[in-house]
């Protein structure tokens, strides 16, 4: 899936030697961990060099699984260890922005034609941006329009997605970066990362559900755009927690049995969904609102449902989502997209849907590399 925004793209002539390289590296720095994947292109076809992945619990003085908000020194700290342990290589790098830190919005404008709307968005912008807009880096993209109904001929309105991040989110990254010696590319918000790896390009609606650590994302995708994106405030380490309290041990305890036992086994004689069964319906049912509030105001149902994010590898998590939903649930599996020795193959399968975004912006900068 291709990123309409232009200006979050920061390659520069001075890259053309790394360019010849040939090698990219996509980095999503989450709540809980860091996740690396570095491609090659050979023949016109990406390869999968490495990839890997870090907890940022230990070091903040955390558990592994713990949303974490370390100081700069300590994510430098963590990412050359990251780098050193994968074995990543390359200098050439894209970052994810998480969509905390940025707003993804629609608005619906006069149709003035593009040079008018290049004055008049940043003007709209103003009433969904807290900040000044001085403050952000700003792009927008007109929609396509689908079909010329009477009502959008008389209204001569067009659908506009906007998208914002604050100068000093990139500015952090940047400088993080430059500490380690590199510099970044670009920068991408993670949902279009996120879906470029798992989407297959279908037209209907397709629903990408992200189980991260301290939240979980929600983008709708119709017609190859997105059309809505919603963050739900809990995520995969609210299921520990509630193990934790529910069993009466530390959350590090807690994690190991959540990863160990999912919600299909029992942990002293208790179902581990039963200890959960409040979260994860709470997650499920905001979804769902985020689904039918969709579907009613654009009269089109819901095709399918893609997980992915590391809460998705929880066992169990597919059928309890599948039970939820009206609509085929299935795992986000990235590294369908790329090529790598078979050996690795049931690995990747089980490890995909946590690697949905860095896959997506290596996949991306293979692309603009050309």
């Amino acid at each position: 899936m291709a990123n309409p925004f232009q200006k979050l793209f920061h390659l520069g002539a001075t890259d053309l030697w790394q360019k010849k390289e040939g090698r990219v590296v996509g980095l999503d720095i989450g709540h809980s961990s860091i996740k690396a994947v570095q491609l090659r292109r050979e023949k016109g076809q990406a390869i999968l060099e490495t990839y890997g992945e870090i907890a940022l619990g230990p070091y903040g003085d955390l558990a592994v699984g713990q949303v974490t908000n370390l100081a700069e020194p300590k994510l430098v700290e963590t990412l050359r260890d990251l780098f050193t342990e994968a074995n990543v290589n390359t200098q050439l790098t894209s970052v994810a922005i998480p969509l905390r830190s940025s707003l993804l919005i629609i608005m619906e404008l006069p149709d003035v034609g593009r040079a008018k709307l290049e004055k008049v968005v940043p003007i709209e912008a103003r009433k969904y941006i807290p900040v000044p807009i001085s403050e952000v880096e700003l792009d927008w993209w007109v929609i396509p329009r689908v079909s010329e109904s009477k009502e959008v001929v008389e209204r001569k309105q067009v659908e506009v997605l906007l998208a914002a991040i604050h100068h000093d989110i990139i500015g952090q990254y940047r400088s993080v970066m430059k500490a380690l010696g590199r510099e970044v590319s670009f920068f991408e918000i993670e949902t279009f990362g996120a879906l470029r790896s798992v989407f297959g390009g279908d037209l209907s609606p397709t629903v990408i559900i992200d189980l991260g650590a301290g939240t979980t994302k929600v983008a709708i995708v119709d017609y190859g755009v997105v059309r809505l994106s919603h963050t739900v405030s809990k995520g995969s380490q609210d299921i520990t927690l509630s193990i934790s309290r529910s069993l009466g041990v530390e959350f590090a305890k807690a994690e190991e049995i959540k990863r160990r036992v999912g919600l299909v086994e029992t942990v002293e004689g208790e179902r581990v969904i039963g200890l959960v069964s409040t979260i994860v319906e709470y997650i499920f049912s905001e979804v769902t609102k985020v689904l039918t509030i969709y579907q009613h105001k654009q009269g089109r149902a819901i095709s399918k449902i893609i997980l992915i994010g590391g809460g998705a590898l929880l066992k169990g998590i597919l059928d309890v989502a599948s039970r939820s939903f009206e609509v085929p649930v299935t795992l986000g599996n990235p590294f369908e997209q790329v090529e790598y020795p078979a050996f690795l193959d049931a690995v990747l399968s089980s490890s995909g849907p946590g690697f949905a975004v860095a896959m997506g912006l290596a996949l991306r900068h293979l692309e603009e590399l050309g």
